[in-house]
């Protein structure tokens, strides 16, 4: 049988022990009331659940995780989950079969069944085996002093690390040789040390030993606070040893036991193992707690015991892992076949009244009272269904046939009227007056009032209705609550009925309480809710997530300013400042619920009895349900103020699993992602609530709940941080999120090369688009351009072939008829003005079709086109023509040479006809930058009102040139001076006069005739 021992011994811890402690420290109420002691919560995980079995040491790391070391392996519980270890970090353990454990700072050390320890601490490892001075035996237990010495025990002995090598305590040093399971370090930095001949003792921070102890074959210390230690030797007899003084002291069990194994808690409360299980000693040393196997315990063989950092005490026994933790609710012990039809009442003086329902005369049934000084007094209730606390602080009880009244210690009684008697009493009310309201089954409600009952208290309407509860309030009304979400008041002699109209909505109406904060406010409670009534109408209240506040049979509002509700689901807690916002208008209220994972047991009675929930004098609250009585101290409930450390276990694709560390690479194509996190709640995991992100992702917090996975899909490449957080039961948050950061990797078509590319190939597309549909409009154009230029051309030949030609006929006619007349005939004169007038029509006609005949390759030929109209027009007019060309002629564009030449011939013809110019040029200038057209002439410039108004009245040869030069984009200057000349000047850019390659273009064909 192994022996019950402890492993840690410095950790901080909340454990609320019973009655007075060892150390003479008291747990919160216990001093004020011995007689009751704190309730317990046990909790046992089988190899079914995970656990493992016959595990040998515990230990508790810095991010509060359990460790477990077993024969099967190293494993590690989170409060809800075990899981076995083959390797930490990805450091594979040197063996399965672990043995011991310690936990330094970030490190775990680890020793193994077959020899040698491993040191894992953050990612890295150290393994120490014999070629560091272990022997290849088993090592049972590793231990650090204060002052950073570790030491092992092995089946060879003692050792202690020094540097980075071990060194074994030689039987030189005084120890003898031989097997060593277990050793306890003091306070001072010496070790003990058990062996079957005796106790040895180190010298201070040393490693020389000396026998303090001899002919006692001790098996375990455990070091009490004082600095004592208590020892069990192999003969299950129990000793304290005074390291100081040397004393050893034997401790007798009163009860007989045969402790196999000792340990105390961390306020000093001694636990034994014994041959059925573990049990708790008072300081009188007798049994105050007993856990048995089956039922009460996963074994009987307690292997170790251990202390965590929330106040929890675990076993490790040969069928699994067992925690005892203190509850926040206690309950009481009940006499036996007390176990249905409970009520809790308080009076004034100071003492609970616990009614049983049930009781019919047997006095383990009878109801019975727990004074103000911790004594239990028998009561003379029997059947107790409906109770109530007077004005005075006296308290009354009812059955179906008495009346009970208890007030300065003294008991009273009435029996109910005959026709009452048989029918249960309902409720009870007590108003200022001093008149007793009796709710009686199916018989309406009744006061009664000095051995006096009185119908419905003179009022009609209320003696033939029963009504579920009631309330007499300070300001002398009194409240009648009644089923389907309807009650009624009576203010003197008015009764004002209320209803869901008047936004009651809570069901069947099984307790109310007065609101002493507010002006006639009144809190009412039901099977569906509970409300608030303002003084004009009711409003259902709601918890933070907006469902409905759950209802019961029993409300309480404290003198502290606390709402207090009991239900099928245990107790809920409703803070003053909470109630402060509800008064104020608000109807959703965060709350605190103290259920079956705080020691709530059964339910209680929904119909009777409904006193259900009681406040004491000194401010505790009782609950009965339907098989338990209990109470919780609102100001000094135990909270947990370990804010819990939150941790990623591992990264999970579709393919493979990833361990936690920063820095991991994702492979590409990562789309689906799971990430598996949790935090160590050792007290109630239950209520561990998690939020989490994905920065590179999101920025907000996600509320995960109780859950403990996040799942992301459709995931691109990138560089992501993983961040969770955790609250602990009493809604303490982490500090410092537990993270991971990864990059999954981006795939050729992810990455932003494979976007520029697809961009440029789009663009390329587009372009090529763009040119396809350019080409396919300049066809379009181009096939237009030479339908028009076809038909001009048609016109032209018919103006030269037909009309030209017959007007030349008709001047060869005339010109015939002249000479057959006779030379001093005065019609010769006629026909010479007419063959003149002939002449200027076909010199214009030939000008027009000259126009007309605009064919092809106009820009590559607009000198050669300007230069034979120029040569055509000015010998006509006696002038001389010149062109001159600047620069390398470049194609023009279609528009800008037909534009230039119109405005060119424009300028020529007003330079021949008007300007009587002797001379006319023409000057083309093929820049880079621009192109230029001018026409000058050294006439007689144009008229002053030209200059003035821009054209000649009547004519718009100007104005049309400046029209055509702003179609093309470019501009028209005009210089002129009467007698001094004129120059037109047409100036293009660039980039809209030039033709870029593949651009239409068109050009003048020579006239004919």
């Amino acid at each position: 049988m192994f022996p019950l021992r402890s492993i840690s011994t410095a950790c901080a811890v909340r454990w609320l022990v019973f009655v007075v402690l060892w150390s003479g420290v008291t747990g919160a109420g216990a001093a004020s009331y011995p007689y009751w002691h704190t309730s317990m919560v046990h909790t046992a995980w089988t190899k079914q659940d995970g656990a493992p079995t016959a595990a040998f040491d515990m230990a508790q790391d810095h991010r509060d995780m359990l460790w477990f070391a077993a024969g099967d392996g190293l494993h590690r519980f989170d409060g809800v989950h075990f899981e076995r270890l083959t390797a930490i970090d990805g450091n594979k353990l040197r063996s399965s079969n672990t043995n011991a454990l310690l936990v330094v700072g970030t490190a775990l050390w680890v020793g193994y069944n077959f020899g040698g320890v491993s040191v894992f601490d953050q990612g890295r490892v150290r393994h120490y085996d014999a070629s560091d001075g272990l022997p290849e035996r088993s090592v049972y237990r590793l231990a650090r002093t204060a002052k950073g010495v570790v030491w092992l025990s092995a089946s060879t002995g003692l050792y202690w690390l020094e540097g980075q090598r071990w060194r074994h305590v030689e039987p030189e040093d005084g120890l003898p040789a031989g097997d060593f399971h277990y050793f306890t370090v003091l306070p001072d930095q010496t070790v003990l040390a058990y062996h079957p001949d005796g106790m040895y003792r180190s010298t201070p921070g040393g490693h020389r030993f000396r026998r303090v102890l001899a002919g006692k074959d001790i098996e375990i210390g455990h070091l009490r606070p004082d600095g004592d230690v208590l020892l069990v030797s192999t003969e299950h007899k129990l000793y304290r040893y005074a390291p100081a003084t040397g004393a050893l002291t034997p401790l007798h069990l009163p009860d007989g036991d045969q402790p196999f194994g000792v340990f105390l808690d961390q306020r000093g409360a001694m636990w034994i193992n014994t041959d059925a299980g573990v049990k708790l000693l008072a300081p009188d040393l007798r049994t105050q707690r007993a856990f048995y196997a089956p039922n009460n315990l996963s074994g009987k063989l307690i292997y170790n015991a251990f202390d965590d950092r929330e106040g929890n005490l675990w076993f490790t026994t040969e069928n699994g892992v067992d925690r005892v933790r203190e509850s926040r609710l206690t309950t009481i012990a009940l006499p036996p076949r007390m176990f249905s039809g409970l009520s809790v009442q308080a009076d004034g003086d100071g003492a609970v009244w616990v009614g049983n329902f049930q009781s019919t005369g047997n006095y383990e049934q009878r109801s019975f009272g727990l004074l103000a000084d911790g004594t239990r007094q028998t009561t003379p209730l029997l059947g107790v269904t409906a109770t109530t606390r007077a004005p005075d602080g006296s308290a009354w009880f009812a059955s179906g046939l008495t009346l009970w009244h208890r007030a300065a210690g003294r008991w009273q009684s009435w029996p109910l009227p005959p026709d009452l008697r048989g029918h249960d009493v309902q409720a009870l009310a007590m108003d200022a007056s001093g008149r007793l309201w009796v709710s009686v089954m199916r018989k309406g409600v009744h006061v009664f009032r000095d051995g006096q009952w009185q119908p419905g208290g003179g009022i009609a309407a209320l003696a033939t209705r029963t009504s579920v509860s009631l309330l007499a309030d300070a300001r002398g009304r009194v409240w009648f609550g009644y089923p389907g979400n309807r009650l009624a008041v009576l203010d003197g002699a008015t009764v004002r009925e209320y209803g869901p109209g008047d936004g009651v909505e809570v069901g069947n109406i099984t307790v109310m309480v007065a609101d002493p904060g507010s002006s006639g406010g009144l809190w009412v409670c039901g099977d569906q809710g509970v409300g608030w009534f303002d003084g004009r109408r009711f409003a259902a209240l709601e918890g933070e997530d907006g469902t409905a506040l759950g209802g019961g049979s029993g409300m309480a509002l404290t003198r502290g300013g606390e709402l207090w509700l009991h239900g099928a689901d245990g107790l809920t807690r409703v803070a003053a400042a909470d109630l402060a916002r509800v008064r104020s208008g608000a109807l959703r209220l965060p709350v605190e619920r103290f259920n079956h994972l705080d020691g709530h047991e059964g339910k209680p009675a929904p119909l009777r009895p409904l006193s259900a929930l009681t406040e004491a004098a000194d401010g505790r609250l009782w609950y009965a349900t339907s098989g338990s009585v209990g109470w919780i101290d609102p100001a000094h409930i135990v909270r947990n103020r370990r804010p819990p450390a939150a941790q990623v276990l591992a990264l999970r694709t579709d393919r493979e699993q990833y361990r936690p560390i920063s820095g991991q690479v994702l492979p590409r194509r990562t789309r689906n992602l799971e990430v598996d996190f949790t935090a160590a709640g050792l007290s109630v995991p239950e209520r561990i609530r998690f939020r989490f992100r994905l920065r590179g992702l999101e920025q907000d917090w996600r509320d995960a709940g109780a859950r403990r996975q996040a799942f992301y899909t459709s995931l691109g490449p990138g560089d992501y941080r993983f961040e969770v957080i955790a609250a602990n039961e009493d809604g303490v948050w982490s500090t410092v999120p537990g993270a991971v950061a990864f990059r999954i990797e981006a795939a050729f078509v992810q990455t932003i090369w494979f976007k520029l590319l697809c961009g440029a190939a789009a663009i390329v597309l587009l372009l090529l688009c763009y040119w396809w549909r350019l080409a396919l409009v300049t066809r379009r154009i181009s096939e237009r351009l030479r339908e028009r230029l076809g038909e001009r051309q048609r016109i032209a030949r018919t103006l030269h072939d037909n009309f030209l030609q017959s007007v030349e006929a008709l001047m060869l006619q005339f010109d015939r008829i002249k000479h057959g007349l006779a030379p001093d005939d005065p019609a010769r004169a006629s026909i010479d003005r007419s063959l003149d007038t002939a002449e200027e029509v076909l010199n214009e006609g030939r000008a027009q079709v000259l126009e007309l005949r605009i064919g092809h390759e106009l820009s590559g030929d607009l000198d050669t086109a300007l230069s034979q109209l120029g040569h055509s027009l000015a010998p006509r007019h006696d002038a001389q023509f010149s062109l001159t060309v600047q620069g390398t002629a470049r194609p023009l564009r279609t528009a800008v040479a037909a534009e230039a030449y119109a405005i060119a011939r424009e300028a020529l013809l007003n330079a021949c006809r008007h300007a009587h110019s002797a001379t006319v040029t023409v000057d083309l200038h093929y820049a880079p930058r621009h192109f230029t057209l001018t026409v000058g002439d050294r006439g007689r410039g144009l008229p002053a009102e030209v200059s003035v108004q821009g054209h000649r009245p009547g004519h718009w040869g100007l104005t049309g040139m400046r029209e055509r030069a702003s179609d093309v984009g470019g501009t028209l200057h005009v210089d002129s001076a009467p007698g001094s000349g004129t120059r037109v000047t047409l100036r293009v850019a660039a980039r809209r006069a030039y033709a870029r390659s593949g651009s239409l273009s068109i050009s003048l064909s020579s006239v004919t005739g």
